[in-house]
């Protein structure tokens, strides 16, 4: 994959065919190291599964291929520049993914437009409440977009029309640049 916005895609896409109806997202920008987390509902990651078989490009419950790659690139790009990726079953149900990435390293992959991932997941799956939060560093997070409180707020099934799409848009652009992350540069 070519930015790490196709890898948060590829994650969110896991958790929603794992049967996840909640995802949240945090994401935090600082002294040049991208820090996500991904935590979900779903089914989890079976027990007879271990996080280096999740990372395993041969390793996969996908049944129309053999072959996962995503997770495993992750894992390479997320190592590579020092940083880290890290799996694991929550409590009670669900699954927690983390993954650090140095954005100063050479072999760091571009952010790539993480706003139109958010918004493509909210088209994609209408049905699933996604929850964004953003760190500004110094362990304050700000929920930045809630599509349950939206499309309660606008008393709406999906968020689909062009004006609340681009409405979505222009928000999470706002609260992006906030912690310093820019499409067109990388960051600020």
């Amino acid at each position: 994959m070519k930015d790490i916005a196709n890898h948060i895609f590829d994650i969110l896409e896991n958790s929603v065919r794992a049967g996840a109806t909640k995802i949240e997202i945090l994401m935090k920008f600082t002294q040049g190291c991208f820090y996500c987390q991904i935590t979900d509902n779903g089914a989890g990651i079976k027990v007879k599964e271990k996080e280096r078989e999740v990372t395993d490009p041969f390793v996969t419950s996908r049944k129309e291929r053999r072959v996962g790659l995503g997770l495993p690139l992750l894992k390479s790009t997320a190592e590579g520049t020092g940083g880290f990726l890290k799996i694991y079953n929550l409590e009670k149900r669900g699954c927690c993914l983390e993954f650090a990435i140095n954005m100063i390293h050479i072999d760091a992959k571009p952010f790539g437009d993480l706003t139109r991932v958010i918004l493509d997941a909210l088209i994609c799956w209408p049905e699933t409440d996604l929850i964004l939060w953003l760190d500004n560093g110094n362990n304050q997070r700000e929920e930045i977009f809630n599509s349950k409180e939206l499309k309660k707020i606008l008393e709406i099934g999906d968020l689909k029309e062009k004006q609340i799409k681009d409405f979505i848009y222009q928000s999470l652009e706002e609260g992006f640049k906030k912690i310093g992350i820019d499409k067109q540069f990388g960051y600020l």
